[in-house]
């Protein structure tokens, strides 16, 4: 396991030569190039071993400029302590990415390890709805897609045709997509999301590294 010095380290290496600071946190064996990568599992690419169910996380407040959370949400069943400790880290508008199940697809309760799926109203809990006093972390939402092929490459093409029928709908009507849509085509494989964080600017200087 790698120490809090190599996190910081890290953040101060991509600040000097002035790129952003990416996280990925649950990366497994696919991390996002240039990140740093984060699992519970000691994988190529992984950089530091922790439990994302492990709160806080060893980096400094208002450190990343991109957090991603790809295929990571599902596998908890209280989401909610995560994405108080990625807004944490996060600086003032900073980004995160998250990709996860959609409660319709077929791949949403196929792996055991899943105990929740998501819709896409599911993020404007953060500070864009009537009951988001139950969290301090606030989000501006600021793209919701609804993909109905996860991974389109692996389909021949009649199917990648229909795909894209199916996905200009999506795009264009999302609440018709989720109410009936998606039940009648096999519904929706993946919600992709990208949330900005909102806080002060004033309190980056405080944690920063």
């Amino acid at each position: 396991m790698l120490t809090g010095v190599d996190q910081e380290t890290f953040v101060q290496a991509r600040r000097a030569v002035g790129h952003p600071v990416i996280l990925d946190l649950g990366c497994g064996a696919r991390k996002i190039p240039g990140a740093y990568g984060v699992d519970s599992i000691l994988l190529p690419g992984v950089d530091l071993v922790h439990d994302l169910g492990t709160t806080p996380y060893p980096f400094p407040g208002n450190c990343a400029d991109e957090i991603h959370l790809n295929h990571v949400l599902e596998h908890f069943e209280n989401p909610l302590p995560i994405i108080e400790e990625v807004w944490r880290i996060a600086r003032p508008n900073g980004r995160v990415l998250i990709r996860t199940p959609h409660y319709s697809g077929r791949y949403a309760w196929k792996d055991p390890t899943h105990r929740r799926t998501f819709s896409a109203e599911s993020f404007h809990y953060f500070g864009e709805n009537n009951y988001s006093y139950y969290t301090h972390a606030r989000f501006r939402v600021v793209h919701v897609r609804l993909k109905y092929f996860m991974e389109e490459e692996f389909w021949p093409w009649p199917h990648r045709a229909w795909g894209r029928a199916v996905q200009w709908m999506l795009d264009r009507h999302q609440t018709f997509g989720e109410r009936f849509l998606c039940y009648l085509v096999g519904g929706i494989d993946e919600l992709r999301v990208t949330l900005e964080a909102v806080k002060p600017a004033s309190v980056e200087t405080a944690d920063e590294v």
